[in-house]
């Protein structure tokens, strides 16, 4: 008896002390939705929804920082139920001309993987940062889809596992690992991207609702247009199963899936792959099958957490012929190049990185 009285006390204070936040825009108070949450431990610890809201923050969690694609990094100490984010702003790079006779389109992105899971008793932390590029065809070209998913260039992976035990240890990983890392998930925008009525009309914001919530968000301010698209809008239960996995051996029920891209503004209202400054993709993910239980050595569905931020660093057009050469034969060199939009990294993220470093230092 007395210890049902104790686990029931228990819960109540750890109930008592989880506390829901609401995420909001530092200038016109509107809620901030689709933004990531770190932990203290580096992992994604949630998403916040349509309405800026987040539940379950401990000061176990802290410190925190949000991060939401058109604002500054928030870095919290102290939980508070509301919290504000200045949006950021930006260094507009050039303008992209398209040449009539090289109608594809490469680009060339810096992208940053956060990724992990999380059981009862381990977590896996990945961080990785890559060279990626995408070949879009900006006219009707025959014989030539291109990739709207990233083929991946160069890698520099950091990966940290840590128990309830107290095991505590990070590495550099050999390759990708495909059971936590969903970058494959990822894609470009290739369509041309039109202002809505209300903001051509002069709006700063507007929305597009879908079949079971809101589809798009759009934000257009100091130069640049922001859209925000909730790909499970139109999804019963706000949840996707995709039947490929299962074929594979393992399920995964996305909850959230959330892409965000920024573009150059212009008087035009028309927005082309070009005009892209960066982007991000979000997602939430609960996993199981022999996969998954392989991977994370646990019977229970495993939490899983990813955001993706791409920064595109070099536009360049080709003729057909070249684009199939680079894509399907021989890729050009390319070299690391960090983008100068790219934000600073979490404080656990950055520790993560630091403890790599000094270990191959030695």
């Amino acid at each position: 008896m007395r210890l049902l009285l104790f686990i029931a006390l228990t819960c109540i204070a750890l109930s008592a002390s989880a506390r829901n936040i609401t995420v909001l825009d530092a200038d016109d108070n509107s809620p901030v939705a689709a933004a990531s949450v770190f932990g203290r431990g580096g992992n994604i610890i949630g998403m916040t929804g349509k309405d800026g809201d987040i539940s379950g923050i401990s000061a176990a969690d802290l410190p925190l920082t949000v991060r939401c694609l058109g604002y500054e990094p928030l870095t919290v100490v102290e939980i508070a139920d509301r919290l504000y984010m200045t949006p950021g702003s930006f260094e507009l790079g050039e303008f992209v001309v398209t040449p009539q006779d090289r109608p594809i389109l490469r680009i060339v992105c810096y992208i940053r993987e956060y990724s992990g899971g999380v059981t009862s008793t381990d977590t896996i932390q990945s961080f990785a940062e890559h060279m990626g590029d995408f070949y879009i065809p900006t006219a009707k070209v025959k014989k030539f889809k291109g990739n709207t998913s990233p083929r991946i260039l160069k890698s520099l992976l950091y990966e940290r596992h840590a128990s309830k035990d107290g095991t505590d240890s990070v590495c550099r990983p050999d390759y990708r690992r495909d059971d936590i890392s969903w970058l494959d998930l990822v894609t470009i925008p290739k369509e041309t991207e039109t202002e809505t009525e209300a903001i051509a009309g002069g709006a700063s914001a507007d929305s597009v609702a879908g079949k079971h919530g809101l589809k798009s968000l759009i934000r257009k301010t100091d130069g640049v247009y922001v859209t925000k698209s909730d790909y499970l809008a139109d999804k019963k239960d706000h949840s996707w199963s995709p039947t490929f996995f299962k074929l594979l051996g393992f399920t995964i029920d996305i909850k959230n899936m959330v892409g965000s891209w920024a573009y150059r503004a212009n008087e035009a209202g028309q927005y082309r792959p070009a005009d892209l400054l960066y982007g991000t993709f979000a997602l939430d993910i609960a996993g199981r099958g022999k996969w998954i239980k392989k991977a994370f050595k646990s019977d229970a569905p495993v939490q899983m957490n990813g955001l993706f931020e791409i920064y595109p660093v070099k536009f360049e057009h080709l003729t057909v012929e070249e684009a199939r050469e680079q894509l399907h034969h021989k890729a050009p060199p390319t070299k690391f190049e960090r983008s100068p939009l790219a934000t600073p990294l979490p404080p656990s993220v950055r520790s993560l990185v630091e403890r790599v470093r000094a270990i191959e230092a030695k």
